[in-house]
């Protein structure tokens, strides 16, 4: 959900010429994409626990 609220951001920011918060977001989504343990893998294994839980 954050990397699609900062990548519509970027989108939103290009559209009115605001290049350096464009910049900004792209950098961040790199960085998170680059994070360790940033994988699909995390997020299933999360579902997984919830409901293990019954959450």
């Amino acid at each position: 959900m954050l990397l699609r609220q900062l990548a519509d951001g970027m989108r939103a920011a290009l559209a009115a010429g605001d290049v350096e918060a464009a910049r900004i977001a792209h950098e961040t989504i790199g960085r998170l994409l680059g994070a360790p343990g940033a994988d699909a893998a995390g997020v299933i294994d999360l579902a997984a626990e919830r409901s293990r839980r019954g959450g």
